[in-house]
Protein backbone atom coordinates (compact mmCIF):
# COMPACT_ATOMS: atom_id res chain seq x y z
CA UNK A 1 0.00 0.00 0.00
CA UNK A 2 2.90 2.57 0.99
CA UNK A 3 4.69 1.57 -2.29
CA UNK A 4 1.42 2.90 -4.36
CA UNK A 5 0.86 5.82 -2.64
CA UNK A 6 4.28 6.72 -3.50
CA UNK A 7 3.54 5.77 -7.28
CA UNK A 8 0.83 8.09 -7.51
CA UNK A 9 2.55 10.93 -5.78
CA UNK A 10 5.55 10.63 -7.95
CA UNK A 11 2.53 11.03 -11.17
CA UNK A 12 0.68 13.86 -9.60
CA UNK A 13 3.76 15.60 -9.83
CA UNK A 14 4.87 15.31 -13.45
CA UNK A 15 1.36 16.32 -14.12
CA UNK A 16 1.18 19.86 -12.45
CA UNK A 17 3.83 21.78 -14.08
CA UNK A 18 4.02 25.06 -12.88
CA UNK A 19 3.34 28.03 -15.76
CA UNK A 20 4.28 31.21 -16.22
CA UNK A 21 1.94 33.76 -18.18
CA UNK A 22 4.86 35.45 -20.68
CA UNK A 23 3.79 38.31 -22.84
CA UNK A 24 6.42 39.72 -25.01
CA UNK A 25 5.99 41.88 -28.09
CA UNK A 26 7.49 41.76 -31.36
CA UNK A 27 7.94 43.95 -34.40
CA UNK A 28 3.96 44.28 -35.14
CA UNK A 29 2.74 41.64 -32.94
CA UNK A 30 1.97 40.65 -29.31
CA UNK A 31 2.66 36.90 -28.31
CA UNK A 32 0.81 35.56 -25.47
CA UNK A 33 2.51 31.94 -24.06
CA UNK A 34 2.34 29.79 -21.26
CA UNK A 35 5.64 28.33 -20.21
CA UNK A 36 6.79 26.41 -17.77
CA UNK A 37 9.33 27.26 -15.35
CA UNK A 38 12.13 27.99 -14.72
CA UNK A 39 13.00 29.53 -17.80
CA UNK A 40 15.66 31.87 -18.96
CA UNK A 41 14.99 34.37 -22.05
CA UNK A 42 16.94 35.84 -24.49
CA UNK A 43 15.91 38.94 -26.66
CA UNK A 44 17.94 39.75 -29.99
CA UNK A 45 17.19 42.87 -32.47
CA UNK A 46 18.16 42.02 -35.66
CA UNK A 47 18.60 44.42 -38.63
CA UNK A 48 15.06 42.88 -40.22
CA UNK A 49 12.88 41.68 -36.83
CA UNK A 50 13.45 40.68 -33.47
CA UNK A 51 13.85 37.09 -32.27
CA UNK A 52 13.05 35.52 -28.00
CA UNK A 53 14.96 32.36 -27.19
CA UNK A 54 13.62 30.81 -24.63
CA UNK A 55 16.17 27.59 -22.70
CA UNK A 56 14.81 24.74 -19.97
CA UNK A 57 16.12 23.39 -17.83
CA UNK A 58 15.36 19.66 -19.43
CA UNK A 59 17.70 21.44 -22.34
CA UNK A 60 14.77 22.41 -24.86
CA UNK A 61 13.81 25.43 -26.04
CA UNK A 62 11.45 27.52 -27.38
CA UNK A 63 12.29 30.58 -30.38
CA UNK A 64 9.74 32.94 -31.28
CA UNK A 65 10.73 35.07 -34.23
CA UNK A 66 9.51 37.90 -36.46
CA UNK A 67 11.29 39.45 -39.10
CA UNK A 68 13.11 38.32 -42.33
CA UNK A 69 16.48 37.25 -43.70
CA UNK A 70 17.05 34.92 -40.46
CA UNK A 71 17.25 30.76 -41.40
CA UNK A 72 17.55 28.90 -37.99
CA UNK A 73 18.90 25.31 -37.63
CA UNK A 74 15.87 23.86 -37.57
CA UNK A 75 14.61 25.28 -40.56
CA UNK A 76 16.94 22.93 -42.73
CA UNK A 77 15.21 19.61 -41.15
CA UNK A 78 13.27 17.63 -43.17
CA UNK A 79 9.72 17.18 -41.47
CA UNK A 80 7.78 14.31 -41.21
CA UNK A 81 4.88 15.93 -41.24
CA UNK A 82 3.14 19.23 -42.19
CA UNK A 83 -0.17 19.88 -41.58
CA UNK A 84 -2.53 22.94 -41.66
CA UNK A 85 -4.79 24.16 -38.21
CA UNK A 86 -6.48 27.95 -38.49
CA UNK A 87 -4.73 29.05 -40.93
CA UNK A 88 -1.15 27.84 -39.09
CA UNK A 89 1.21 25.47 -41.14
CA UNK A 90 2.80 23.01 -38.63
CA UNK A 91 5.86 21.03 -39.25
CA UNK A 92 7.32 18.44 -37.29
CA UNK A 93 9.79 16.14 -37.03
CA UNK A 94 12.64 13.48 -35.21
CA UNK A 95 16.30 14.74 -35.04
CA UNK A 96 19.29 13.72 -33.55
CA UNK A 97 16.83 11.81 -30.97
CA UNK A 98 14.52 14.94 -30.23
CA UNK A 99 11.75 15.99 -31.15
CA UNK A 100 11.40 19.44 -32.74
CA UNK A 101 8.37 21.48 -34.08
CA UNK A 102 7.85 25.05 -36.50
CA UNK A 103 4.42 26.96 -36.67
CA UNK A 104 3.86 29.51 -38.73
CA UNK A 105 1.05 31.49 -38.45
CA UNK A 106 0.41 35.64 -38.31
CA UNK A 107 3.86 36.54 -39.81
CA UNK A 108 5.17 35.35 -36.91
CA UNK A 109 7.61 32.06 -36.20
CA UNK A 110 7.51 29.62 -33.43
CA UNK A 111 9.94 26.56 -32.72
CA UNK A 112 10.28 24.00 -30.47
CA UNK A 113 13.45 21.73 -30.39
CA UNK A 114 15.41 19.45 -28.13
CA UNK A 115 12.10 17.88 -26.65
CA UNK A 116 12.70 14.37 -25.68
CA UNK A 117 9.46 11.94 -25.56
CA UNK A 118 8.37 12.48 -21.92
CA UNK A 119 7.66 16.20 -22.55
CA UNK A 120 6.53 16.59 -26.07
CA UNK A 121 2.75 16.82 -24.87
CA UNK A 122 3.95 19.57 -22.59
CA UNK A 123 5.85 21.97 -25.39
CA UNK A 124 2.94 21.12 -28.07
CA UNK A 125 0.52 22.36 -25.41
CA UNK A 126 2.38 25.54 -24.89
CA UNK A 127 2.55 26.33 -28.89
CA UNK A 128 -0.69 24.90 -29.35
CA UNK A 129 -2.37 27.42 -27.10
CA UNK A 130 0.08 30.47 -28.31
CA UNK A 131 -1.80 34.16 -28.66
CA UNK A 132 -0.78 35.99 -30.93
CA UNK A 133 -2.55 39.33 -32.00
CA UNK A 134 -1.52 43.11 -33.83
CA UNK A 135 -0.80 45.90 -31.93
CA UNK A 136 0.17 49.60 -33.36
CA UNK A 137 3.60 51.12 -32.36
CA UNK A 138 3.30 54.43 -30.98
Amino acid sequence: MFGLFIFACSTLKKENVTVKLECQQLLSKKVEMRLPVPFRVQKDNYEEGVIYFYSFVDSAYIIVLQGTMMELLVDKYNPQKIEMRNKRKISVGFENNKFWRKDVFEGVRIYYDNVSLKNKRLYDEVLDKIKISSFKKK
